[in-house]
């Protein structure tokens, strides 16, 4: 072969080299052109679709705040009065005043928040219960607690439910023990006047057993110094201590001092027998 040839076969293979690129380049365009387009008709679709979704999504939020506005502000849908049953001794426009509740929108009504406004403001009642219904009604429920004992307390009475919740007022025509008295157990000294919220169940449990032992048409007696007490048969009184401690030998023991005294003639004005291992009598002064 001579030097003509191979100059010719190189400068043949260099046309072939340099042609290839410019034919691929020719495809490639032609390929990404065309798939330009399905991209572009996506991106027209998805901006339609968030479009329509804001416009949804604002009148969605126009309505519910002409909603809002119309819960808030219409008076067909504010609380003017609530209903109250089980307690006919509290007076509604009072409750209205604790709670809040009066023209009050029903959307803003807190049950909880009114059930432990109501039992804090009324040791009275034992439980409440509170129903709201559309438009504009609430009704509270109360459960009143039952009185067992009143406590004369030097002319201010008070009185004590079976869970020893004491009570300013009583609506209740039930049969209560009746205690006169000029102090009250647990009182820190003879001027306490603080009355206490409530009473222990042992407390409860000495004023009913000494109430039992009580003779009949005898007003039940507590002072600061003596506790419990009535007055005998036998013109003095007898005083028992300040808990139901002992109660039948206290009493067993009452007979026996009487009939010493009815020997010896003896006529006191009082006889404790608070500590059995030393009673003891007084005369008036």
């Amino acid at each position: 072969m001579t030097n003509r040839d191979r100059m010719n076969n190189k400068s043949n293979r260099n046309q072939q080299k340099t042609a290839e690129p410019v034919h691929l380049q020719t495809r490639k365009n032609f390929h990404s052109i065309s798939e330009r387009e399905p991209v572009a008709y996506g991106l027209k679709l998805k901006r339609k679709r968030s479009i329509s979704s804001r416009a949804i999504s604002g009148i969605l939020s126009i309505i519910l705040g002409l909603a809002a506005a119309a819960f808030t502000f219409v008076p067909a849908f504010r609380i003017q009065k609530p209903i109250v049953n089980g307690y006919s001794q509290i007076n509604v426009e009072e409750i209205s005043y604790y709670t809040g509740l009066k023209n009050l929108p029903i959307y803003q009504v807190d049950p909880e928040f009114i059930r432990i406004s109501l039992l804090k403001r009324y040791p009275e009642i034992r439980e409440v219960k509170i129903n709201l219904s559309f438009p504009s009604s609430i009704e509270i429920l109360m459960e009143q607690r039952n009185p067992v004992i009143e406590w004369d307390f030097g002319g201010s009475k008070f009185w004590i439910d079976e869970e020893g919740t004491v009570m300013k007022e009583n609506s209740s025509d039930a049969a209560v023990i009746y205690v006169l008295a000029n102090s009250f157990p647990g009182a820190k000294n003879r001027s306490d006047r603080k009355i206490p919220a409530s009473f222990s169940q042992n407390v409860l449990q000495s004023i009913i057993q000494i109430n039992k032992r009580r003779p009949e048409g005898k007003k039940l007696f507590y002072t600061y110094d003596n506790g419990f007490g009535w007055d005998s048969p036998f013109g003095y009184r007898l005083w028992l201590g300040k808990n139901g401690n002992s109660l039948d030998e206290k009493l067993k023991m009452s007979e026996s001092i009487q009939n010493y005294f009815s020997k010896e003639e003896i006529e006191p004005d009082m006889l404790s027998l608070e500590f059995t291992h030393a009673p003891y009598y007084r005369f008036s002064e």
